[in-house]
């Protein structure tokens, strides 16, 4: 009984607890008074064995102790088996609209769809330019001639056309019968005295006549006329000399004279039949240049008043077949390139451009007067 106060019961009230978590090497260790732990420090001597505590009351539980730190991250565990699919969700409410998307690559074309029905026609658009000339198309061929219309109602009589050509002389027409004898008209001038003619048959011896007067020597009559000849052609070259000055004086400065003719012009401007009336009223016709100093007097006039002129050729009775005023063909031409070519067919007269050569025209075109004489 003295050996149990020798073998201490050494009772230590110790309150332990520790708190593990799943990360190794850590704990949390607190003292608890409600715990109590019996540690016997050496065998009993004739003593009986202790009881074990297994049969003391269970103590009170203790308070939950407060969370620890959170642990490092453990590594990642194997993936696990897929589980089974779950039930199919409700549908969701539509999203927000999304912004617009990049313009896709262009598609494979689509099959040609069937042909639809004709639109209503639509409102005329405006009139549009005016296009460019065409190129001048060919001549063509001449129409088949027409049926001959109903004779018309007679016109009103037209102005008096110009004076034509001389016609040709006509064939001698057949001898009339002779007409009345007509009265005798009063006695002429003595004529100038004639020949002496040839010897006649000696007549009779005629009785003797008085005395006549002495007649005038034939040499003197002789160097009369030669004297009388003489002074007319004195008078012929004075006249040519004046005839000449004056040609000049009415020429300047608005003609021309080359050798027997004169290119005149007064100003005026017309047509191609009111410049061909006026140069015939004249007592002239319109200029028709027969080579090339003809045609440099009237470029000359051209160039003086900065005009084209017509001139009196045309192609008007044959087409491309140009002609003088008198129907002869023309034996001179200074024709501009690509000239003549009957701009939109209406192109029958010709015109002297100011550099000198030949354009076809329109006649109704209003041009300068150039008159020949």
């Amino acid at each position: 009984m003295l050996l149990l106060p020798i073998l201490t019961i050494f009772a230590l009230e110790i309150c332990v607890l520790k708190t593990s978590n799943a990360i190794p090497n850590q704990s949390v260790q607190k003292w608890d008074p409600n715990a109590c732990t019996l540690i016997v420090c050496g065998p009993a001597q004739n003593g009986l064995p202790g009881r074990d505590g297994r049969d003391g009351k269970e103590g009170p539980k203790g308070e939950k102790g407060s969370q620890g730190l959170q642990g490092l991250k453990g590594s990642q565990g194997p993936p696990g088996k897929m589980g089974p699919a779950g039930v199919v969700g409700g549908k969701g409410s539509p999203g927000e609209k999304g912004s617009k998307g990049d313009i896709g690559g262009r598609g494979l074309q689509g099959v040609p769809g069937l042909k639809g029905d004709p639109g209503n026609a639509g409102p005329s658009g405006p009139k549009g330019d005016k296009g460019p000339l065409g190129e001048k198309g060919v001549k063509g061929e001449r129409g088949l001639q027409g049926t001959t219309g109903q004779e018309g109602k007679p016109g009103i009589a037209g102005a008096p056309g110009p004076k034509g050509d001389k016609g040709s002389v006509g064939e001698k027409g057949a001898k009339g019968s002779n007409g009345d004898r007509g009265l005798q008209g009063s006695s002429g001038l003595q004529g100038l005295k004639g020949q002496i003619g040839s010897p006649g048959p000696k007549g009779d011896k005629g009785s003797i006549g008085e005395k006549g007067t002495k007649g005038d020597s034939g040499l003197s009559e002789i160097n009369l006329v030669k004297r009388q000849v003489s002074t007319l052609e004195g008078q012929l070259r004075a006249l040519q000399s004046s005839f000449s000055k004056y040609k000049q004086v009415i020429t300047f400065p608005n003609g021309r004279i080359v050798g027997e003719k004169i290119f005149m012009t007064s100003g005026y401007e017309g047509n191609f039949e009111s410049l061909k009336q006026r140069c015939s009223q004249a007592g002239g016709q319109l200029a028709s240049p027969r080579n090339a100093a003809e045609n440099t007097a009237i470029h000359q006039i051209v160039a003086l008043y900065n005009k084209p002129v017509f001139i009196g050729i045309n192609d008007i009775q044959t087409e491309g077949r140009f002609k003088y005023l008198n129907g002869e063909n023309i034996v001179y031409s200074n024709w501009e390139p690509r000239e003549p070519n009957n701009d939109k067919g209406a192109e029958d007269c010709v015109e002297v451009y100011t550099s000198g050569k030949w354009n076809d025209k329109s006649c109704g075109e209003r041009r300068l007067i150039v008159c020949e004489f």
